[in-house]
């Protein structure tokens, strides 16, 4: 398919399924680095109201940083990976309440924001498109699939390489004016929410990912490793001072998959759980 046929069929669907999403009615760069970290291998349908929760608790970078960690935790409670609660909360104490203004100024080119704790290529990448207008393009397992789907039909172990040499060609090219959506002009920012949307609502065959050299299956959250992180954290946070003395916890993982010292130490070190001499406490 020519690129330029890919852009027409992509914007002409997407005239008429565009997903309203709080996030996308925003280009404050606090609420969108929220929403990034949030939806990293998380569905939108979870993230929702976890997000709107959060900002109501945490309106601004320097109240995140002022917050209490165990705060954030309790608000984070049900999104799992637990860790990037704690990085958004050392991420606004690196910019120190300097809010959008200090935001602007030393993230928000991808370098950047690469340099902040939890943020890697994609994340950082989206939150320069979304935030910033950024003009360099970038994959998730959706936009992937979009490509894969309409460029690489018939091949197999195909490079993220490869695919974002197109993407790149396609973004660089895409129509300033022409098809109407909400915008009148098509920006990255709404190429890549088309991406996003057409590869979740109309490609729902995950098999077609299987075709990129980089695929890696989520494995189920039931019974894992993370699971047991979770059973921990969540049980402390209903304690009082959220601390439980160590045969406590240790009595709580007794019939967990993993030995319970291996859980704990996987937690003190992402600095979720402290530990004192009788007791493990967030």
């Amino acid at each position: 398919m020519k690129i330029a046929e890919f852009q027409k069929h992509i914007l002409s669907w997407y005239k008429t399924h565009r997903r309203d999403l709080p996030w996308r009615n925003t280009k404050d760069p606090y609420k969108i680095l929220v929403s990034e970290v949030m939806l990293q291998q998380t569905q939108v349908s979870r993230v929702l109201p976890k997000y709107k929760e959060f900002l109501k608790a945490f309106p601004t970078l320097s109240i995140l940083a002022r917050a209490r960690i165990k705060r954030v935790l309790k608000v984070w409670q049900g999104l799992g990976y637990w860790r990037r609660a704690l990085y958004l909360k050392e991420i606004a104490k690196i910019i120190n309440g300097g809010e959008n203004k200090l935001f602007k100024v030393l993230f928000s080119k991808p370098e950047g924001l690469e340099k902040l704790p939890g943020i890697g290529p994609y994340t950082a990448r989206a939150v320069a498109c979304f935030a910033f207008g950024n003009t360099e393009t970038f994959l998730d397992t959706n936009i992937r699939r979009v490509y894969l789907h309409f460029f690489f039909s018939n091949k197999k172990d195909v490079s993220d390489k490869e695919i974002l040499k197109i993407a790149q060609k396609a973004l660089s090219s895409i129509p300033s004016h022409g098809i109407k959506l909400r915008h009148p002009r098509i920006t990255p920012r709404e190429w890549h929410y088309a991406l996003f949307d057409y590869g979740t609502m109309v490609l729902k065959d995950k098999k077609i990912n299987k075709r990129s050299r980089h695929y890696n299956k989520q494995s189920a959250f039931e019974g894992s490793f993370r699971s047991f992180r979770t059973k921990l954290v969540k049980f402390l946070l209903t304690q009082k001072g959220n601390r439980a003395p160590h045969a406590t916890v240790e009595a709580l993982l007794k019939n967990s998959s993993y030995p319970s010292k291996e859980i704990i130490a996987s937690l003190l070190k992402d600095r979720l759980l402290k530990e004192t001499k009788k007791w493990y406490h967030l």
